[in-house]
């Protein structure tokens, strides 16, 4: 028995078990009654088994056309299903995307652009996950999210990478500090100052280490993953710290002030990527484009 059964066999079968008609059933199928007529024998011959009676005036299900039956209509209805589910992504009523971002940047930034989707397309399921770039990078190599934003590239042999743009850092400090009192603080302004450092596998660290080195700030010996935690360590006077852009406001605090670096080199690249030569949903090549498309509108 041949069990490479086609869908237009499916169809076949089930038009004239409901029209038990073979003229009736052809013209639904949009064949010629013969050509129906073909079909019908070529299924039976591949499952082995009458499944209709015929006669001039009558069609009827055999005993094994019933038990076809009960399996063909569930295929037809999950063919149905499936088509229903795939015009509803394409036309952006279903679906789900999953986005892996830093924490900084899913503070603020995310959310909104987030809440500008969802305003398009309500129906669209969103998911979030606010990790280090490292982890970013890790989720969308495991598949666990559509795309990521980023403070750094990834490779480019692997990732499709768009600047979307780029984010001043900035130095935060108590309010009582001289710092405090100037409008730009330059990389020399922190020469031998006690500093709170951001771990070192963070894209802060990385990037900031060359600048900050040649500044020769203290070492306070304190070195932490979280911007709040950052924030609670300046306030309580152990430092000076050094924060992105979108981080200031995670770091918000009575008595804490936040100074840009007036250094070219102090900036952070805010990067979207993606696995390079993999298709993404319908949901998440829609969210992509919207991020590519303010990206655009903002150089212009």
């Amino acid at each position: 028995m041949n069990q490479n059964l086609t869908g237009r066999a499916i169809e076949a079968f089930i038009a004239l078990e409901e029209t038990r008609r073979f003229a009736l059933a052809a013209k639904r199928c949009h064949v010629s009654p013969s050509t129906f007529s073909q079909m019908i024998s070529r299924l039976e011959d591949q499952v082995g088994a009458r499944l209709f009676d015929r006669d001039t005036r009558n069609v009827s299900l055999t005993p094994e056309g019933e038990v076809f039956s009960h399996g063909a209509h569930r295929i037809a209805a999950e063919i149905r299903a499936s088509i229903e589910e795939l015009v509803d992504r394409a036309s952006h009523r279903k679906g789900r995307v999953t986005v892996a971002a830093t924490p900084s940047l899913s503070a603020d930034w995310l959310p909104q652009r987030l809440a500008e989707f969802r305003d398009r397309f309500p129906d669209i399921e969103l998911r979030m996950h606010d990790v280090t770039t490292v982890r970013c990078l890790e989720m969308i190599r495991r598949g666990d999210a559509d795309f990521s934003i980023c403070a750094q590239p990834g490779p480019e042999a692997e990732f499709d990478n768009v600047l979307l743009f780029q984010e001043r850092y900035h130095i935060l400090c108590a309010s009582s500090d001289p710092l405090a009192k100037q409008k730009e603080a330059k990389i020399a302004d922190l020469r031998n100052r006690s500093f709170v450092h951001m771990v070192r596998t963070g894209s802060v660290r990385q990037q900031m280490m060359p600048l900050l080195a040649t500044a020769q700030v203290s070492d306070s010996g304190l070195e932490v993953a979280n911007f709040g935690t950052v924030a609670g360590l300046v306030a309580a006077g152990f430092g000076i710290s050094i924060v992105p852009e979108h981080a200031v406001r995670l770091c918000h605090r009575p008595g804490l002030v936040a100074i840009p670096v007036q250094s070219p080199k102090a900036v952070r690249p805010v990067t979207m990527l993606r696995r390079k030569g993999r298709s993404m949903s319908v949901a998440a090549e829609a969210l992509w484009s919207q991020l590519e498309d303010r990206k655009r509108r903002n150089e212009r």
